[in-house]
């Protein structure tokens, strides 16, 4: 597809472009800490005692907070002599005790990230080498290509003497093992989590680039056979039938313990043109009733009656067809006891321990039933089905149907919603019994070892299915989801979304400065983060009015002339020159956020009644609109590619509130400026409560929107693996709402439409890691808070407080994309 997106869902290719990934990881090994998995192997003589790498892939099942069933990698020669790393209270913790590391128990590195990513993979690299002359340098660890430098504890690198041997790690003599070490400090056998591609070089110091590069803003792997490993250095690929091989040609094989072939899943952090899907989905911990117990890599549940159900970590993205399956393993059988497969809407009634949530869903229901949301009746044939049946699902959001099979045997298709967000859904309703199964998005076709596989593949060929997926429909892997053509890394070099948003914190100098934010921003939103300078609102510059005027989110007042030595948008970011407070007081710190259009390039809109001038970024999803009101319904054009989902509108000549517009808050009004419920009455200020079409969007004769005066209208529709704005419902709890984008946010704000309460503003820059990402807001002057609320993740946002922005009201969102998920690290 070339040109503007006709629908911002539809996509050129299930695979995207061929070969994103130059280096391909076929598959990973599944663990628990309940099977006991282990990979051990006795180290040798090594190259060096003193230098050494360390690179794996690791996908965490729980955000469990044990270490022992947490742990990576535990080498060591007794229960007080050992070294553990793994994640510990969701850090990530490297823990020596004993020899030449030293005793006492602050001798940790723990990160103070929280890693509580479940649906993606983490790159860790630990490196090491006391022959560096900087004490802090002789134990580095890395996440995804970056290094961690903020510690909740960091007393190990204190305790390394220049050039000092070390003890366990790569000693002669001494376990290396993976998955676990009974008896080693805390470490025990077995770890739920997910691993690939681990390599180990003796006598190197290798950073992270040695092991992966970013490409296109997107992290991903290289092939390290071209790497010196030492004596005792190993690579293990976790292939079928060669679990512990090592394929560094040294002959290191691990010894396997209680890993069985099926514990080899076609899941992993590379997907290719063909064959290697790259990252299934799986059902999501951050989305379940709180006593389902989930195991198998997510794969499998089971649970007391009336535990309403879990959803998997992936929407079903409109345009695409999907199949999965399902295998019960123990049901009750009676019509009280009913299981229920199908999808469902996001649903915060499955968070924190409250009960509901299968009466929203669009399911096949063991006792024979269908359900279409509140309304079940008999489907087809009325066939029961429970305990070792295995019922196939295929979803079709091209032409909103879903259609179910018991055994192969197809019950007929019936039609679903064109426009919900839906979720793969297993629920378990009624009755007092236990129940349980198995799910499988295409990783698994064994169903954890209970079924023998069926070896088919969807029509892309990614994934084993006990059946043949439909025609067209397709497994639920990284590789068949969706991007915007003109927003994907891999088919634009230019336009992907770290080219069209970016967060920069910036400290003010009193002078001349130029922020560097990777582009020339067309939207310009600076806030101070602090309070040293009194206390200023956020300040809205564009380049479609030019540097000189700008806008307050928090007041009503008309575009301010800001005189030329404010700001300078330039190729890289944009300059001052002023040591105004609210944006450059020496000493005081600001975050800048910035979004890229058409460089301040507009062009005539004659689309609507109403004439317009418009500037539309590169993915067709975003533009700025300058326009005239006439005091009636009126249209207006807005250049995009598809109807905006959401708009803010200002008038520019008067002091009229701000107009927050999104599709489904049913044409309610909140404004930036006010921390007010949604306006109720305020239908008219879109055309009598006219939704925006693919050209126009409608205004009536209320301030805010349609008076005879200048208005400016930033627009923006929701774009597959960029843009998504919405509404969730807070649960008020602080294991807290889970909200799906799609992709991996780099900035989210969030405001209550049923009670007073703030614009709250999230970035991946401030601090930078979960869950200390800190928030600014829209509607005041007050400096940020760094009260822990949110998780930026993979595909989404997660709240961990239990007030605002998570009370038990409707909450308005708007979110832009770090990276699309379908190439995302975890987070």
């Amino acid at each position: 597809m070339s040109g503007p997106l006709s629908n911002p869902y539809m996509f050129k290719s299930a695979a995207g472009a061929d070969n994103f990934y130059t280096h391909q990881i076929a598959s990973s090994l599944r663990n628990s800490a309940a099977q006991d998995g282990t990979l051990e192997w006795t180290a040798g003589t090594p190259t060096s005692s003193t230098t050494m790498t360390m690179s794996y892939w690791v996908k965490r099942y729980t955000t469990s907070t044990d270490g022992g069933a947490n742990n990576t990698f535990v080498t060591g020669t007794g229960g007080a002599s050992y070294i553990i790393m793994g994640f510990s209270s969701n850090a990530w913790q490297f823990q020596p005790y004993g020899g030449s590391w030293g005793t006492g128990g602050g001798i940790t590195m723990d990160t103070n990230a929280k890693y509580r990513d479940t649906s993606a993979w983490y790159h860790h690299v630990l490196r090491i080498d006391t022959t560096e002359s900087t004490q802090a340098d002789r134990v580095r660890m890395y996440v995804n290509g970056e290094r961690i430098t903020s510690f909740a504890a960091e007393g190990v690198t204190g305790n390394l003497s220049a050039s000092e041997s070390l003890n366990y790690i790569n000693e002669s003599g001494v376990v290396q093992a993976f998955g676990g070490l009974s008896g080693k400090g805390h470490g025990t056998e077995g770890a739920d989590l997910q691993m690939a591609e681990i390599v180990f070089c003796d006598g190197q110091s290798y950073g992270p680039d040695s092991f992966g590069e970013t490409k296109n803003g997107v992290w991903i792997p290289k092939d390290p056979s071209g790497l010196t490993f030492g004596n005792n250095g190993y690579w293990l690929k976790m292939a079928s039938g060669a679990i512990g091989t090592d394929s560094s040609g040294n002959g290191n094989n691990f010894t396997v313990s209680n890993f069985a072939a099926h514990d080899v899943l076609l899941d992993s952090p590379t997907f290719n043109s063909s064959s290697n899907g790259g990252n299934f989905a799986a059902l999501s911990p951050l989305w379940r009733t709180e006593n389902i117990t989930l195991s198998e890599g997510n794969l499998a549940w089971s649970g007391s009656a009336n535990e309403r159900g879990m959803m998997s970590n992936w929407a079903i993205p409109i345009g695409t067809k999907v199949y999965f399956e399902y295998y019960a393993s123990a049901w009750a059988g009676s019509e009280n006891d009913t299981q229920i497969l199908g999808v469902n809407q996001a649903h915060a009634a499955l968070i924190g321990g409250d009960r509901g949530g299968d009466e929203t869903a669009y399911s096949y229901r063991s006792n024979g039933y269908k359900a279409i949301l509140t309304s079940k009746s008999v489907y087809g044939s009325e066939v029961s089905w429970g305990t070792g049946n295995i019922i196939s699902c295929a979803v079709d959001r091209v032409n909103h149907t879903i259609n179910f099979a018991r055994n192969n045997s197809w019950q007929g298709a019936f039609s679903i919603s064109s426009t919900m967000d839906l979720y793969p859904f297993i629920g378990n309703g009624g009755g007092t019994n236990t129940a349980g199964g198995y799910i499988n998005f295409g990783q698994d076709g064994t169903f954890a070892g209970t079924k023998t596989a069926g070896g088919n593949a969807d029509e892309n060929g990614y994934g084993n299915f006990t059946y043949s997926p439909p025609s067209g429909f397709l497994a639920m892997c990284a590789a068949n989801l969706p991007v915007a053509d003109e927003v994907d890394p891999a088919q634009t070099d230019d336009n992907y979304p770290q080219k069209l948003f970016n967060a920069v914190p910036y400290t003010g100098n009193d002078g001349t400065q130029t922020v560097a934010m990777g582009f020339k921003p067309d939207m310009l939103m600076l806030n101070m983060r602090g309070s040293t300078g009194g206390g200023y609102p956020a300040h809205l510059w564009d380049t479609t009015r030019g540097d000189d005027y700008y806008l307050y989110p928090s007041t009503t007042a008309a575009s301010v002339t800001s005189g030329t030595d404010y700001v300078e948008f330039v190729s890289t970011g944009f300059k001052t020159d002023e040591s105004w407070d609210g944006i450059n007081h020496s000493g005081e710190t600001y975050i800048a956020h910035g979004w890229r259009a058409n460089g301040g390039t507009t062009s005539a809109n004659t689309t609507g009644s109403v004439d317009s001038v418009v500037q539309v970024d590169p993915s067709g999803c975003f533009s700025i609109v300058t326009y005239t009101g006439a005091s009636a319904t009126r249209t207006v054009g807005h250049g995009l590619s598809s109807a905006p989902d959401m708009m803010w509108i200002k008038s520019t000549a008067n002091t009229y509130n701000w107009a927050i517009y999104q599709e489904d808050n049913s044409y309610n009004t909140v404004s930036f400026n006010r921390n007010n419920a949604n306006d109720t009455g305020s239908s008219t200020l879109w055309g009598g409560g006219t939704s925006p079409t693919s050209s126009v969007f409608s205004v009536g004769d209320g301030s805010e929107t349609g008076k005879s005066v200048a208005y400016i209208a930033y627009c923006f529709a929701n774009c597959e693996g960029y843009i998504k704005s919405g509404m969730y419902e807070g649960n008020g709890n602080a294991d807290g709402t889970f909200v799906y984008t799609g992709f991996a946010p780099a900035y989210v704000w969030c405001k209550s439409v049923d009670s007073t309460s703030d614009w709250f503003v999230f970035d991946n820059e401030r601090v930078g890691y979960n869950v200390d990402n800190n928030a600014t807001t829209l509607n005041g002057t007050a400096a940020e808070t760094t009260t822990d609320m949110i998780d930026l993740l993979s595909n989404g946002f997660k709240f961990r407080i239990s007030t605002d922005p998570n009370v038990a009201e409707t909450y308005m969102y708007f979110a832009t994309a770090h990276n699309p998920f379908k190439y995302a690290t975890a987070r």
